[in-house]
């Protein structure tokens, strides 16, 4: 009896398993299979090792082996040595297809060419990705909400709910936008190996400036992730101070009062002596804001920044870039191998995240920025919920005093002062 054993798709030169050549080392060593015929030798492997253990199988259970080009006798050392010296071979033309692979690699990489399929909200067109306008509208849109603090699980749900179709998924997750929101490409920027190698031939979706906030960002080990608990829901929760012991405010349901329940509230999550009505607390802070970034001078006050600090930064940026750039190519020539690559790397990466947050740091505050004007008002009450919360918080400072029990809300029990003098 005949049996074929096909693995489709499986390279016999990578470490996958293929499930139906194990099979067939299982049927040998059952004493099923006798004899093995294939097309090439290089079709059955190209490893030595797995070599061997096919010459191990004929010494044991007498297989033969045969090929197109003959048959070889796994039984002899002459048959032995001619199977392996086809091995040798073998290897040999895989090791050398892959050196020319990767200097194959290494060229499109410079050159700016993309690799692979295109990536979300890209189409390839004569060899270069180029914007499909429908998705980077949507790409453009998750970065401007993610830069304005929208949570990813909050920007997932509005996608899914407004039924956008998901790349290769039937919904959108946060591992999936945070993934496209960190691509490179979408600056024009191209990658090899993982590290920005300069500029790619794909027309940018985003500027170079709204990536690196993405990335600085997204990658900050301080962010919250979906397992440090549910994101805040309410305007002051956690900022704001008590005035009593300085412990942080919490919001609280109403307490039941003559049979009735009262608003919600900020309560002191320590002491739980001061508490204050959420709305009227939020409705004074509120005010304020809105009141500051509607005066003459507020457009220009948040638009601006430390220059000197933006251009030290990129120069910075642009020579770590070019160092990696370097070590890659020193990679690629056999001057360096692959540990000192990945030392160098990881030191000049860590300068260069360093160098990012400093860079945003030192921009001007573009979400008070778009909010300052005549129309602050109307913009500031469009803000999602996590862009006004990091507004407070660069600010302000908010403190609940203790006004003692029974008096009615007086909005001089809220101590607001400005984190600078340019409140």
């Amino acid at each position: 009896m005949v049996q074929v054993y096909t693995d489709n798709d499986v390279s016999a030169t990578r470490s996958k398993v293929r499930p139906e050549y194990q099979r067939m080392l299982r049927d040998i060593e059952s004493g099923h299979v006798q004899a093995v015929v294939v097309w090439a030798v290089d079709r059955l492997t190209r490893t030595p090792r797995e070599l061997e253990d096919i010459i191990d199988l004929a010494d044991k259970r007498g297989l033969m082996f045969a090929n197109v080009g003959g048959t070889i006798d796994l039984g002899t050392p002459e048959g032995r040595a001619m199977a392996r010296q086809m091995g040798t071979f073998a290897r040999l033309e895989v090791e050398n297809q892959a050196k020319r692979l990767r200097r194959k690699f290494q060229e499109k990489a410079e050159k700016g060419e993309p690799h692979g399929y295109s990536p979300y909200g890209y189409r390839r067109v004569d060899g270069r990705d180029v914007p499909h306008e429908d998705e980077a509208v949507i790409v453009r849109e998750c970065a401007r909400r993610i830069l304005a603090r929208e949570s990813l699980r909050s920007v997932c749900a509005d996608l899914n709910g407004r039924s956008v179709p998901a790349p290769k998924s039937e919904r959108w997750n946060t591992t999936i936008l945070r993934q496209i929101l960190l691509r490179p490409s979408n600056a024009g920027l191209r990658t090899h190996r993982g590290v920005v190698v300069g500029p790619a031939t794909t027309l940018p979706i985003i500027d170079q400036d709204t990536h690196a906030q993405l990335v600085a960002l997204l990658t900050d080990p301080t962010r919250r992730d979906n397992h440090a608990g549910p994101t805040p829901k309410y305007l002051l929760a956690g900022i704001a101070l008590c005035g009593r012991c300085s412990g942080r405010m919490r919001r609280t349901i109403g307490r039941v009062e003559k049979g009735k329940r009262q608003p919600p509230a900020y309560q002191c999550s320590e002491c739980f002596r001061v508490r204050r009505r959420q709305d009227l607390v939020d409705a004074v802070v509120e005010g304020v804001i809105v009141a500051r970034l509607s005066r003459p001078d507020a457009s220009e006050l948040f638009a601006s920044g430390d220059s000197s600090v933006v251009d030290e930064c990129r120069r910075e940026i642009a020579a770590i870039d070019a160092k990696l750039e370097t070590a890659a190519d020193q990679f690629a020539a056999d001057e360096i191998n692959a540990v000192q690559l990945r030392r160098i790397s990881a030191g000049l990466r860590d300068r260069r995240d360093s160098a990012v947050k400093r860079l945003d740091a030192a921009k001007p505050r573009s979400i008070l920025a778009d909010v300052a004007g005549p129309d602050a008002a109307a913009r500031w009450y469009a803000l999602p919920l996590g862009a006004k919360r990091e507004a407070v918080e660069t600010l302000l400072r908010v403190t609940i005093l203790p006004t003692g029990p029974g008096r009615p809300f007086a909005p001089e029990s809220i101590r607001i002062e400005w984190l600078s003098e340019d409140g």
